[in-house]
């Protein structure tokens, strides 16, 4: 028979709503509403069609679930985690034949809607790997021990600090990703150098390695702060300005080098990455 708690072994802290109301305004940005840990969750279904008045963090720490929302269904497996924005209808629990251990908590606060979206990314209550060393099941196993001592408001406050480290991390590793993208990133610009002379565009890029245009465009905005068209453009004027400082090849064909015909509109480029002309940069290395 399916139910929401009352497992064995079970952690469930409701946190009183006067000790958050009352909370120092710093804690009032993210705090705690509730917290858990469901060790061995056979049967464990939870069904809310119009989601939830608070954000929810679950981590998987062993065993398998399984999460619905206007997202998809997705398996959530052991080392993943999957975070749900407030009053976004969902259903969640254990699969089919499987327990599964999960720390769970329930968050509120003026930076509790921000703080979803940097660690979810674009998709909500799609599931995520926790990068290997993330420290989350510590900080949860620490929060749900401060917390079981006794809710004062100094152990409060000093929980909902840990939880803020905690969101912060998660949001880290997945702006540098969590397979860390940089094998995509690596090839990308593999690819890029080898065409130095020539011409890519997005699309052509994408399908070399085999993502949408629109993940890579994330990836490379994440780690490089660029669009990868535009991380492109760098390497180009970087040799380039190699070729200014080395050589005396005339301005046309070092633009012709890195694969721009145009050399007024290599000047252009030129400028718009080094702040300077081609000619005033090679003028200046002097």
């Amino acid at each position: 028979m399916k139910k929401r708690d009352g497992f064995k072994d079970q952690i469930l802290i409701v946190i009183p709503p006067e000790l958050y109301v009352s909370a120092k305004e710093f804690t009032k940005n993210l705090y705690i509403t509730d917290i858990g840990y469901f060790p061995q969750a056979a049967e464990h279904w939870v069904k809310r069609p119009e989601g939830c008045s608070s954000c929810i963090l679950i981590i998987c720490i062993r065993g398998k679930g399984i999460i619905e929302s206007n997202s998809g269904r997705y398996d959530i497996k052991a080392g993943e985690a999957v975070i749900i924005p407030e009053y976004y209808p969902h259903n969640y629990g254990s699969a089919e034949g499987n327990a599964w251990d999960i720390f769970w908590v329930h968050f509120s606060g003026k930076a509790a809607a921000d703080a979803c979206r940097h660690v979810y990314s674009s998709e909500a209550c799609k599931p995520f790997e926790l990068k290997p060393g993330n420290k989350s099941r510590l900080l949860f196993s620490e929060i749900c021990a401060e917390l079981s001592k006794g809710l004062s408001p100094t152990g409060y406050e000093l929980s909902c600090g840990k939880f803020w480290f905690l969101i912060s991390s998660l949001s880290a590793d997945r702006k540098s990703g969590i397979k860390d993208g940089s094998g995509i990133i690596s090839s990308c610009i593999g690819i890029m150098e080898s065409r130095i002379d020539g011409s890519l565009s997005l699309n052509e890029l994408s399908r070399m390695v085999s993502v949408t245009p629109q993940y890579l465009c994330r990836l490379f905005k994440n780690k490089t702060g660029h669009s990868p068209i535009e991380h492109y453009t760098v390497l180009k004027i970087q040799v380039a300005c190699r070729l200014l400082d080395m050589t005396t090849e005339s301005i046309s064909s070092i633009s012709s080098r890195i694969g721009i015909e145009d050399p007024y509109y290599f000047s252009r480029v030129f400028k718009k990455v080094m702040g300077s002309s081609p000619r005033q940069y090679r003028n200046r290395q002097k």
